[in-house]
C-alpha cells in the first residue's frame, strides 16, 4: 500500500551498470594500446587493467568469502565490517598498482604529502570520529540490529541531554538508524552515540523492572492506597514470581510519591504496561477517595452515589450456596460492592483472602500468564475461563482461608459483590449445621479436578475439619 520513497536500483540493473563499466575500461586500455607506442600510453594502459583485474579480485573476495562469514554476524554490523575490510584490500591493491605501474614509493608518497594529509585529517575530523566511533561500537558490540534502545546524551549537540528510545534498523560505518515508537527514522553520528549513556532494553533477556510514580495527598490511612492499588496492579500480565507491587517512593508537591514497580519482558510490553498501571492509578485511586496531587494542587473526586446492593443477585447467590433464604438479609448488610476498571485485578493466585466475590454487572475473566512473539514479544493473559452476572468466585478462600488458587481480571467495566468472612462468621455459628452444606458447595466445585492423596482421611474429612477451624466451630 504504502511505497518507499527512496529509489531503489534492481540488481539486474546493478549488474549492467557494472559490465557496462568493465568494458568500457577493457575498451580504453586496448585503444591506449593499439593507437601508439608512446611508454606514457603503456603505463596508462596497464594501470587500467591493473585496476580492473584488483577491482574483479576484491569483488571476487567479496561474494565468496566475506559475505558467507559475516551474513550471520549479528552481534554487530556485518556491512560495517564488509566496509572496512574491502577498503583495506582496495587500498593494498592501489598501492601494489601504484609501485608497480607507476614505480610509486609508498614512502615517498606519504613522507612529501604530510603536509596535506594533516589539512586532510583536520578538515575530516568529523567524519574521522564517526569512525573511529564505529569501530570501537563494533568490536565492543553492546546492541545488535533489531533490539530496542535508549539512548542519553547531548545528541542534537545543544547544552542540554535529552533521551532518545528506538529499534536499531541499521549500522554503518558513520551512523546507527533508529526508527522511533512514532514510525519516524532517526539517524545518529556514531561519535554522538559513543559518547552517550546507552541503554540495551533487551539485553540481558528476560525481564526488566520498569516504574512510573503518581503523587497523591498525605492522610493518615495512606496504606489503604497502597493496597488499592496492589491489587489492581494484578491485572497487569505477570509471573508469579515477579508480582507488581507498590511503595511510598518520596515526597513531592506536598504530597506522597507511589511508586508503581512491575516487570516487562521486552520493550513494548513494557510501554504497554506503563500505560495500563498509570490509567488504574489514575482511576482506582480518586475513586477510593484519594485525590491526585498536581502544580496547582489537589485534584477533585467526583463522587458517585452508592447503590444498596441487588436484592435480586443477594438472592441468587444465597439459593447457590444452598442456604436458607434469610440468610439474605444477614448478608445484605455485610456486602460490599465494587466498581471495577478494564483491565484492574480482582484476586491473584497464591495470596490470602478470606471472602467470596459474586458478579453483578460486566465480564472477568481467569486468567494465565503465557509468553508470545506476536504482535510484540511480552507476557500476556491467556483466558481460561469468563465470569459473567450470576456467577462467583473464592469460596474455598472464604470457607478456609485458603490461598486464592486462581488470577481473576476484569474484562470490560464491571462491578462485584464481596461477601466477606465476618459476614458468615455470625450466621454459620448460630446455624453450625449448615456446616455440611457448605462442603457438600465446595465438592461440586471441585469436580473434575485431579483427586489429592490424602493420609488417613477423606478430601471431604479435610474439608470440615478446616471450615471448622476458620470460623472457631469447634
Amino acid at each position: 500500500m504504502f511505497r518507499d520513497l527512496r529509489e531503489k536500483v534492481s540488481a539486474p540493473r546493478r549488474i549492467a551498470a557494472w559490465i557496462l563499466l568493465a568494458l568500457l575500461l577493457l575498451a580504453a586500455a586496448f585503444v591506449l594500446l593499439r593507437i601508439g607506442g608512446h611508454p606514457a600510453l603503456h603505463r596508462t594502459a596497464d594501470v587500467l587493467l591493473w585496476a580492473l583485474l584488483a577491482y574483479g579480485a576484491v569483488r571476487l573476495v567479496s561474494f565468496l568469502l566475506l559475505d558467507p562469514l559475516l551474513s550471520q554476524r549479528k552481534t554487530a554490523t556485518p556491512g560495517f565490517a564488509r566496509d572496512l575490510i574491502v577498503v583495506a584490500l582496495y587500498l593494498v591493491a592501489a598501492g601494489g598498482i601504484l609501485r608497480e605501474g607507476l614505480q610509486v614509493s609508498l614512502g615517498q608518497l606519504l613522507g612529501t604529502g604530510a603536509i596535506a594529509a594533516a589539512v586532510v585529517g583536520l578538515s575530516l575530523q568529523e567524519v574521522l570520529g564517526n569512525l573511529f566511533a564505529g569501530i570501537s561500537l563494533h568490536l565492543d558490540p553492546a546492541f545488535q540490529v533489531g533490539d530496542w534502545v535508549e539512548i542519553t546524551g547531548t545528541l542534537r549537540g545543544g547544552p542540554g541531554r535529552e533521551t532518545l528510545v528506538g529499534q536499531v534498523e541499521a549500522m554503518t560505518w558513520r551512523t546507527v538508524q533508529l526508527r522511533t515508537e512514532n514510525g519516524d527514522m532517526d539517524v545518529l553520528p556514531n561519535r554522538a552515540i559513543a559518547q552517550a549513556v546507552v541503554t540495551n532494553l533487551y539485553a540481558p533477556s528476560g525481564l526488566h523492572r520498569r516504574t512510573t510514580k503518581v503523587i497523591v495527598e498525605p492522610r493518615p490511612d495512606l496504606h489503604q492506597a497502597l493496597d488499592h492499588l496492589t491489587r489492581a496492579l494484578a491485572g497487569l500480565p505477570h509471573l508469579a514470581h515477579h508480582r507488581p507491587e507498590v511503595v511510598v517512593h518520596s515526597s513531592d508537591l506536598g504530597g506522597a510519591v507511589l511508586e508503581l514497580r512491575y516487570w516487562a519482558l521486552g520493550f513494548r510490553h513494557g510501554r504497554q504496561a506503563t500505560f495500563q498501571a498509570t490509567r488504574l492509578a489514575a482511576t482506582v485511586l480518586p475513586r477510593e477517595g484519594f485525590r491526585l496531587m498536581g502544580p496547582h494542587g489537589p485534584s477533585p473526586l467526583v463522587t458517585r452515589p452508592e447503590t444498596a446492593p441487588d436484592l435480586a443477585l443477594m438472592r441468587d447467590l444465597v439459593r447457590q450456596l444452598g442456604l436458607p433464604e434469610h440468610w439474605v438479609e444477614d448478608l445484605r448488610g455485610r456486602l460490599r460492592l465494587r466498581t471495577l476498571a478494564p483491565g484492574e485485578g480482582v484476586i491473584r493466585e497464591g495470596e490470602p483472602g478470606d471472602s467470596l466475590f459474586a458478579v453483578h454487572r460486566g465480564t472477568l475473566q481467569v486468567v494465565r500468564a503465557e509468553e508470545r512473539l506476536e504482535p510484540y514479544t511480552g507476557l500476556f493473559w491467556k483466558p481460561v475461563a469468563e465470569l459473567g452476572p450470576g456467577q462467583w468466585f473464592g469460596e474455598a478462600s472464604l470457607l478456609t482461608g485458603a490461598p486464592r488458587n486462581a488470577t481473576v481480571v476484569a474484562l470490560t467495566e464491571a462491578e462485584i459483590a464481596e461477601v466477606p468472612k465476618e459476614a458468615f462468621e455470625a450466621s454459620l455459628r448460630r446455624e453450625p449445621e449448615l456446616l455440611e452444606r457448605l462442603v457438600d458447595l465446595m465438592e461440586q466445585r471441585a469436580h473434575g479436578e485431579a483427586e489429592v492423596d490424602l493420609p488417613k482421611e477423606s478430601r471431604r474429612a479435610q474439608w470440615t475439619r478446616q471450615v471448622r477451624g476458620w470460623f472457631g466451630l469447634g
